[in-house]
């Protein structure tokens, strides 16, 4: 699992473009947000009354907020909101704390002086934006890392790293990413979770992906690396089989600390302080689980509807590619898909692409889970951005545009790596315009 090893030139070089790239990409996605707001008409207005008081506004909280006005928007209100305030309502528990904890201490310290121009929430908004945007250039660069370390550091995949970073800065989710959302946060916790495992740092990953499970409920999922680090892999040797347990049942419990704590925080607010709530009794008082059905009708199957057909067609490109990518790496050896990884063909095809190596197997398990999850108990229309954190995303993306511009590359081949680029450029781009307005898909 340590497959650390020194970084080359070219590796520094990369990284350097990729800085400059993420940087420019959040840069374009402001001005194209900001100017779109002058040719269409936002849905919804109201955020001009929410950041300032227009009667005593002073010019420059005028400027901040056309400027940063794009960035307010759908659940950007709730973060922003809780921020301030805390968690005054009970739906705003299905928003987890980390990032409305650093936005409120980046703007009580480093930020306090600008308390002299701007409202007090304007600077809850800069800080969460500024959070998120720096997350985002974190996560570009630890997912190049990332890549290099699960295919042990070859040169020869060196640009394959590189396009898959860049296809994580076109992301779909574009908007997303920029704006006071988790999605940037998130993903930078969890390639940087991810990286810190794959380079035997186990506790470290542990600790980190706690505060990704602090940060989002499906944080909690990656406590799978160890289940199958320790347990899947070594079924076969049983010495020191209870130590290994206990090793992955401490290391699962550091994962799911961030989410029993925000679990155990709703539970004293409401089940303890307060008159009980009607979910305080379940056997299993999980406020969150409450609040997604109760509030936000998201439950298993609660979403298949007439009147939801957009939304699927919104997550369509999203869910095929997923479907794709897994049957992709799974038909080049079935056996080790549904063997766990435990049997492989006796002759192994030559693998031309990392995408069919035998590291991506538990990212390839992770992708089908969530998969599954998405299509059946989520709002459809978020998983792009749900997926925005997966790695296996952009590693079967930049595996399909490697293979577009290689000599071999079929018709078919140019057509789904070109198609890719501009799925990503469009969908990212449209979305820009549209959450900038207050339209849908949120």
């Amino acid at each position: 699992m340590d497959q650390n090893k020194p970084f080359t030139s070219s590796n520094n070089n990369h990284i350097a473009l990729i800085f400059k790239l993420s940087i420019l990409s959040r840069f374009l996605a402001w001005i194209i947000a900001l100017i779109s707001t002058f040719i269409v008409d936002d849905y919804d207005s109201s955020v001009d009354t929410i950041l300032i008081s227009h009667e005593d506004s002073t010019l420059i909280q005028k400027i901040f907020n056309i400027c940063f006005r794009v960035f307010l928007r759908w659940d950007a209100f709730y973060f922003t909101h809780i921020s301030e305030e805390g968690y005054v309502y009970e739906q705003e528990h299905a928003f987890f704390p980390l990032l409305p904890l650093l936005a409120r201490g980046l703007s009580n310290s480093v930020f306090l002086p600008l308390g002299y121009f701007l409202t007090y929430r304007q600077i809850l908004l800069l800080s969460g934006v500024l959070i998120a945007n720096v997350s985002f250039i974190l996560a570009s660069i630890n997912l190049y890392k990332l890549t290099l370390l699960i295919f042990n550091n070859k040169e020869k995949y060196e640009k394959y790293a590189l396009v898959t970073s860049i296809f994580y800065i076109l992301t779909p989710s574009c908007m997303f990413m920029s704006t006071m959302y988790t999605e940037s946060l998130f993903a930078f916790l969890s390639f940087f979770g991810m990286r810190l495992f794959y380079e035997g740092n186990i506790w470290i990953a542990a600790f980190i992906w706690s505060l990704s499970s602090f940060t989002r409920s499906n944080g909690i999922v990656y406590i799978g690396f160890y289940i199958y680090e320790f347990l899947i892999k070594d079924i076969n040797r049983i010495n020191k089989i209870f130590v290994r347990l206990i090793k992955t049942t401490i290391l699962s419990l550091i994962v799911l600390f961030g989410f029993l704590t925000f679990q155990s925080y709703g539970y004293y607010e409401y089940c303890i302080l307060n008159e009980p709530r009607s979910w305080c009794n379940n056997k299993i008082p999980v406020l969150y689980s409450f609040v997604q059905i109760f509030y936000w009708n998201a439950g298993f199957l609660t979403y298949y509807e007439i009147k939801q057909i957009p939304n699927f067609l919104l997550a369509t490109p999203m869910i095929l590619l997923s479907f794709y990518g897994i049957y992709d790496y799974s038909k080049i050896d079935f056996k080790r898909i549904f063997t766990l990884g435990l049997q492989q063909k006796q002759q192994q095809l030559e693998i031309k692409t990392p995408y069919y190596t035998h590291n991506l197997l538990p990212f390839i398990y992770l992708w089908a889970v969530l998969l599954l999850y998405s299509i059946t108990s989520i709002h459809i229309q978020v998983i792009t951005r749900f997926f925005s954190s997966q790695p296996t995303v952009y590693w079967f993306v930049a595996h399909l545009f490697m293979r577009s511009i290689s000599k071999e590359a079929s018709k078919l081949d140019k057509i789904l790596g070109y198609g890719m680029m501009v799925y990503f450029v469009l969908y990212g781009g449209s979305g820009i315009i549209l959450f900038a307005n207050f339209f849908p898909p949120a």
